[in-house]
This record gives C-alpha cells, sequence and structure tokens, in this order.
C-alpha cells in the first residue's frame, strides 16, 4: 500500500466501524427516540425535524405575531397586533423561527436543551436559527450579536448558556461580532411564569451592563432561545438602550403562542 492511501483506508474504516456500532447501538432521535438514519448526520429525526413549525410570515410589524390575528390594526404599512398596541417595548422589532407550543417537537426539544443538557440538539437548533431567521430583521444593519445571559449560578449548573450557543450561530452565518460579557444578569430570577405583569417584575434589575464601551452608538440584535411575553427581552433592551445602544433587535429560536 502506498503510505499517500493511508488516510483513506482509516478514514473508510473508521465509517465501517461507526455502521456497525450505530447497527448494534442505534442511536435515538431526542425527541421521539426512534433509531436515527447514520446518514442524517442530525439529532433529530426526519418527522421530528419535518415537524419543526416555521413561524408564518411576521403580520404584526414589531413582535411577528402572524395574522390574522385578533385586534389587528395600525394601517396597512405597519400594522400592529393587540399586543403590541397595548404595550411599550424597549425593543424595535422581535422575530423567531419556530412556533412554540404545548405537546409540539419544538418545544419538547428547547427544554431537552435547557434542562436535559442536550448541547448536540441546541447546536442542530442554532443552526437552524441562523440560517431561517427572518430577512426583515436581519437586513436593518445590525453591528453586533448580545445573547441573554443566565446568572452565574444557572449557567455553572447547566454548563452552558443556550441564548450564547444560539448568539454564536447567528454571528457566524451573518458575519456579525457576539458581545458575550457585555450584558450580565445579577439576579437569580426564578424561571419565568405567569402573566406578563409578573413577568416583568420576576427580571426587573436583574441586567446590567458589565462593558458600556462595547454598547454605545451600535445597533445590536439580542438573542434567546424563546420569546413569551417580552419581559426578559425589554428589560434586557432598556439597560442596553440606557447604556448608550441606538437600536436593540430581537431573534429567538422560537415564539410561545
Amino acid at each position: 500500500m502506498h503510505p499517500g492511501e493511508i488516510p483513506a483506508v482509516r478514514s473508510a474504516l473508521r465509517g465501517v466501524v461507526a455502521g456497525l456500532l450505530h447497527l448494534a447501538f442505534p442511536t435515538p432521535c431526542h425527541v421521539c427516540r426512534r433509531p436515527l438514519d447514520l446518514s442524517r448526520r442530525s439529532a433529530l429525526c426526519g418527522d421530528c425535524w419535518d415537524a419543526l413549525e416555521r413561524m408564518p410570515p411576521a403580520g404584526c410589524d414589531r413582535c411577528g405575531w402572524p395574522f390574522p390575528a385578533p385586534g389587528a390594526a395600525g394601517g396597512t404599512d405597519r400594522p400592529l397586533c393587540q399586543r403590541c398596541r397595548e404595550t411599550r417595548d424597549e425593543f424595535a422589532l422581535a422575530r423567531a423561527a419556530l412556533r412554540y407550543r404545548d405537546g409540539r417537537v419544538a418545544r419538547a426539544a428547547i427544554l431537552l436543551c435547557k434542562h436535559g443538557g442536550r448541547l448536540g440538539l441546541l447546536r442542530h437548533l442554532s443552526a437552524l436559527l441562523a440560517q431561517e431567521a427572518p430577512a426583515d430583521l436581519m437586513l436593518r444593519g445590525w453591528d453586533a450579536v448580545v445573547p441573554v445571559p443566565l446568572h452565574w449560578r444557572r449557567r455553572w449548573r447547566r454548563g452552558f448558556n443556550q441564548a450564547e450557543v444560539l448568539a454564536r450561530a447567528v454571528g457566524r452565518r451573518h458575519g456579525l461580532p457576539v458581545e458575550r460579557r457585555c450584558l450580565a444578569r445579577v439576579r437569580a430570577t426564578p424561571p419565568q411564569q405567569g402573566d406578563a405583569p409578573a413577568r416583568r417584575r420576576n427580571v426587573r434589575g436583574a441586567f446590567v451592563v458589565r462593558r458600556a464601551e462595547r454598547i454605545a452608538g451600535r445597533r445590536l440584535l439580542l438573542v434567546d432561545d424563546v420569546f413569551t411575553t417580552g419581559a426578559t427581552a425589554n428589560a434586557c433592551a432598556a439597560v442596553l438602550l440606557d447604556a448608550g445602544a441606538t437600536a436593540v433587535g430581537v431573534l429567538t429560536l422560537a415564539r410561545v403562542e
């Protein structure tokens, strides 16, 4: 055998061994636990991947809620949903890639990432977010990406910040720097629950800007896993704007319906 052929042979042998191991101990889909097709190189089977519900085109100009929706108004050029007509948001606009609903694959997958330590699955979802981030958000001329931070104790327990993994994928895909140390969570808040006022109270005073020089005069894209009422996004956007950011947009993997 020619020495130059050895790497190719080794690669082929590794492929054979991997295939045999998969036959003996098939890797399951993270959500439904059915065996994965080895050729997919994915954390989800084809059925679960196809069952990830994409968000329809934005209807509400600010939060991206799809129309037809109850109470849509505001004219044909810049319509707002009822939520946005009744809420003073700090962010300029918010968009999401997936719909987050009880009993659906997106919700199950995101909860597995956050509470089950499925970092491999999170990386696949991060690539999806980076690829399918709505164009009407991404074409707004952002200067940097900012992940929503976790409190240090929660990050230590989890081993990673899911928003940071998402933000890095978005930054790579769109050529934007990721500012992961300019925003900090200084109060260990309980998991968000309840209605919008309760969620706003829960995160009040929870975030501070650590490096204002990285914020001033820049348009920032805030990245998180799930948008529910907008309480967390607004709390983060408020301190970023106070530190001198000129605008804050929000991109999340999923939006609660």
